[in-house]
């Protein structure tokens, strides 16, 4: 799989972008169930690739074209991003494949501040790709569900990953702990019982798209615990794309119900943050 960037623009192709934004259909919910992978443990474990943040080490699949292309799997935005070259492309590929330099931000965070309570906790893997944040809570005895926009990422690759990160005889018991989602944040939302929420909602690298904004913060509103925490990764801000803290912090107090405070903050390179959010 070629190596992914995304598609940085100038101002005159901006405007016809955001026209093109306006005709895009977006996926609707469906719930994956984790079945036909199981079978294919053993063909995968031998393509598995590392992530180590600390002494945290996850095993996670990150390209999947050539394992899971027998024909029960619809690879169709995999093959648009490799074709593309691209990191992102609105409505079709969302950047699952790739692991995020946030996501191994909010992991050393999630470390430090051992006060965040995972023991029994529903936790929400937002936008979560190979679902490193979700396997990570997993592994400290949450109740997890993994929500990528593209079918594809969870069945071809976020349900083998988090099947790699569990003992072979606890496998039947543990991924009933586990919900997967494909689909668009509305389309989420609207899918999940009223009874659905969640002590923990962690995201990373989810507010490049303004459009998307209030999708992204009426699933803060709607599924977030009373006295549960969201933690939002992302750079401060994404050029090309136009997203960025300091708008989407802007979205959020518009609310009046929930607020935000930044957690954490890079020390040199590209700005990077960390944002809490509540109820208020």
């Amino acid at each position: 799989m070629s190596t992914f960037k995304f598609n940085f623009l100038d101002n005159t192709d901006n405007e016809e972008t955001e026209d093109k934004c306006e005709e895009i259909k977006w996926f609707e919910c469906e719930e994956i169930i984790p079945d036909k992978q199981i079978n294919d443990l053993d063909n995968i474990v031998v393509h598995a690739k590392m992530f180590v943040c600390e002494d945290i080490e996850i095993g996670h699949l990150s390209s999947c074209d050539k394992l899971f292309s027998s024909g029960d799997y619809e690879l169709n935005a995999l093959e648009l991003a490799d074709k593309e070259h691209s990191d992102l492309i609105a409505g079709k590929y969302e950047g699952g494949l790739k692991v995020w330099e946030c996501t191994s931000d909010i992991i050393k965070y999630l470390l430090e501040n051992t006060d965040i309570n995972f023991k029994g906790a529903k936790v929400l893997d937002l936008g979560c790709g190979v679902g490193i944040l979700g396997i990570y809570a997993l592994q400290n005895d949450s109740i997890v569900t993994f929500q990528d926009y593209n079918k594809e990422i969870i069945e071809c690759v976020t349900i083998p990953s988090v099947l790699l990160n569990i003992e072979n005889e606890q496998r039947e018991e543990v991924i009933k702990k586990c919900k997967f989602y494909s689909g668009d944040w509305a389309s989420f939302d609207k899918k999940l019982p009223d009874t659905a929420v969640y002590d923990i909602i962690l995201t990373s690298e989810t507010i490049y798209n303004e459009k998307n904004y209030e999708k992204l913060t009426n699933i803060f509103l709607n599924r977030l615990s009373k006295d549960g925490s969201a933690y939002v990764a992302a750079k401060t801000c994404y050029f090309g794309v136009g997203g960025g803290m300091r708008q989407f912090e802007t979205h959020i107090q518009k609310t009046g119900l929930i607020n935000s405070e930044v957690a954490w903050k890079s020390t040199g390179g590209i700005q990077r943050e960390i944002l809490k959010i509540k109820r208020i």
